[in-house]
Parts: structure tokens; C-alpha cells; sequence
């Protein structure tokens, strides 16, 4: 019997999780090798292109992590929610608190960029700004919301804001004590790369969200779809947007089968055939010039 055969035979995770749940560990080991090891510069310029190439899936996975836990063991969760959150800059507390609980709940005011208006079309000077604007909001305003709730008011619900106020001080801690530790990594590579990470998942939210109603009158037209197969494959079909609002919960496996069945009642204008990767910024910018957005 395989690895993935047991823990699913066992109801430790679905089978699809196997290879989410290795990554999770994998992928954050690899991300603080530098801390270890010192590297010539040619093993620094190809641990930065192999890094690069993979790093992306991190935030994914943080994703569909807070949305739907990988495992049923919690002590397991817990410590993916702390290597993801490490690796990425983003702790699983605050994306319950933005996104699962503000995001999917209709409540983003607080986490975005302030005054931002979703239902303008595309323009990637404005997606920009939105970025730059939403990379403090993002970041800060879980962690007051966290103490407030938590510390101030002792609030346990829908999350248990007092250990959401811990785990995210417990962060900073941590990436003060690598600062201590070796200074020049810490702030030369490690925080502009979870800043970049940060702005990445605020691309990404973007075009989910460009030019769609998000006041939930019509919840088919509250946010883009992309069928690129690459995209979605790094993703975990986060392209079919609109059937992951539909049920938030869901599991990210069964995206393609959801958006199947809505499909009919998307709107046209809603459904694309690019990938959201800001890597692709340049073609989105040139898209949007000759108004195919």
C-alpha cells in the first residue's frame, strides 16, 4: 500500500492533499536553505532561478489550507499553518481574518487599498496602485483587527481572535530573531521576497475582481474566471473564481466539476483564457490597450 493510499485509506487527508501536504513542508525547507548554508554566486543564482520557478505555489497552498485544512489532524495543521506562513509572510491567521472571514464574507474595505473600486475595468496602472495601496492594509490591519478581538475583547468567533493576535506576533518575532541572526539575508532577500509574495496575492485578488459587481446581487458576476490549464494547475484551479465563492469551503479538486455545472449562468465577459500570474503583467497591460480584457 502507498503513503497515499494509507492516509487517505485512513481518513487522514484526501488523496489530492497527499502531494499539497509534502509540498508544504518541502517548499518552506527549501525557501530558508540560504540561512544555512552560504552559497557561491553561482549556487545563489541558480537556487534563486529553481526557487522562482516553484515559489508561487506557496501562497496557493496557504490558500486552500485556511479555506479547507489539508489534514484532519490538527497538531498537523497547525505546523503547516506555521511553514506556510513563515515562507510566505502572510501567517494563516491573517488570511482567516482578510480573506476566508473578510474576502468571502463581503467585507474588504478594511484589507484593501483604501477607496478601491473593483467594478472599473482592467488598467494596470490602476492594478499597480491597488497592489502598492493593499500591501499595508493587508498586512496590518489582521493584526489590529486580532487585538482588538482578541486581546481586547476576548472574541473566539468564527475564529479564535486572541491565538490569531499570538500567531502573528509569534511571526514577527521570528523574523526578528533571523534579523538577529544573519541581518543581511533577513533584510535584503527575506522581507522584500514576502513583500513580493504579499503583492503577488494582491494581483491576484485583483483579477479575480476587475470589472465585476462584487455586491452580490448577481453572485455569478462577482468575480473573473481564467481556464488556462497552467495557471490552474499551479493554483489548484483557483481560475474557476466563481465557483470557489460559490462554495468557499469546497475542495479545490473539484473547482473544474463546479464551474461546470454553473458555467451556463457566468456571464462571457467573465470567463478568460490567460493566466492571472503577475508574471504575465506585460501581456495583461498590452491586452487591456487593445481593450481584450
Amino acid at each position: 500500500m502507498s503513503v497515499a493510499d494509507y492516509l487517505t485509506k485512513n481518513g487522514f487527508c484526501r488523496r489530492e492533499d497527499v502531494s499539497c501536504i509534502a509540498l508544504s513542508f518541502i517548499l518552506p525547507a527549501l525557501f530558508f536553505v540560504p540561512f544555512i548554508f552560504d552559497f557561491t554566486v553561482l549556487q545563489a543564482a541558480a537556487y534563486v532561478a529553481l526557487f522562482t520557478a516553484v515559489d508561487g505555489r506557496l501562497n496557493y497552498l496557504l490558500h486552500w489550507h485556511v479555506h479547507r485544512p489539508f489534514t484532519t489532524s490538527p497538531p498537523v495543521n497547525l505546523l503547516i499553518d506555521f511553514l506556510l506562513g513563515a515562507a510566505t509572510g502572510v501567517t494563516a491567521s491573517n488570511w482567516r481574518i482578510q480573506h476566508v472571514h473578510g474576502h468571502h464574507a463581503g467585507k474588504d474595505e478594511a484589507y484593501r487599498a483604501p477607496g478601491a473600486n473593483m467594478s472599473a475595468p482592467y488598467s494596470a496602472r490602476y492594478a499597480i496602485a491597488f497592489c502598492f495601496g493593499s500591501l499595508w492594509p493587508s498586512m496590518a490591519a489582521p493584526l489590529a483587527e486580532a487585538f482588538k478581538k482578541g486581546v481586547r475583547g476576548d472574541v473566539a468567533g468564527p475564529i479564535n481572535y486572541r491565538w490569531a493576535f499570538a500567531e502573528q506576533c509569534l511571526f514577527l518575532a521570528f523574523v526578528a530573531a533571523l534579523g538577529f541572526w544573519r541581518p543581511g539575508l533577513t533584510l535584503f532577500v527575506l522581507v522584500p521576497w514576502h513583500l513580493a509574495m504579499v503583492f503577488c496575492t494582491r494581483y491576484v485578488d485583483y483579477m479575480n475582481h476587475y470589472g465585476c459587481d462584487e455586491s452580490g446581487v448577481d453572485p455569478m458576476a462577482l468575480a473573473n474566471n481564467t481556464l488556462h490549464a497552467g495557471y490552474n494547475a499551479v493554483s489548484g484551479n483557483l481560475g474557476y473564481h466563481t465557483a470557489h465563492h460559490h462554495d468557499p469551503s469546497g475542495h479545490w479538486a473539484d473547482l473544474p466539476l463546479r464551474h461546470a455545472e454553473i458555467a451556463s449562468r457566468v456571464p462571457a465577459g467573465h470567463v478568460k483564457e490567460f493566466s492571472w500570474s503577475f508574471l504575465n503583467f506585460p501581456y495583461h497591460a498590452f491586452l487591456a490597450r487593445r481593450s481584450r480584457m
